[in-house]
């Protein structure tokens, strides 16, 4: 094999090692933000009102018509627990907790929740979630 060569699969080899790392370390910061909103959410609803995505926050306020912290405490959100698995699709990212399901996108300064408080609809239903917490 010629130098050229060696060196060419070593870049290629070094590239799936920076793609791979970089998609860890986007399902890394994705489980930690849902779990940290996840249990945020029960015990400093401030913390939990700064991980949700703009859109988000602002139809928790108008529903409830109340300022998110006091908005989300009023929300009966199960305890989130340990991750079960987690999937990410370009921006967008789901995190199954053992009691929760929350929706993520991925904002310039992170990883915000869409949607938590999600349990899984049956198949009558035309979505496949229904959520307590959701942005239009």
């Amino acid at each position: 094999m010629s130098s050229a060569a060696r060196t060419s699969k070593a870049l290629l080899a070094g590239l799936g090692l920076v793609l791979a790392s970089g998609c860890a370390r986007a399902d890394t910061d994705l489980e930690r933000t849902a779990a940290t909103f996840s249990e945020s959410a029960a015990n400093d609803p401030v913390s939990a009102c700064a991980l949700l995505a703009p859109k988000t926050r602002q139809e928790l306020e108008s529903e409830r018509n109340e300022p998110c912290d006091s908005a989300i405490a009023g929300v009966a959100l199960p305890r989130g627990g340990a991750v079960v698995r987690s999937e990410v699709a370009g921006h967008s990212g789901q995190v199954v907790l053992r009691g929760d399901t929350v929706f993520l996108s991925l904002f310039d300064d992170g990883w915000k929740v869409t949607a938590a408080g999600c349990r899984p609809q049956d198949a009558s239903h035309d979505l496949p979630y229904d959520c307590s917490v959701k942005g239009g």
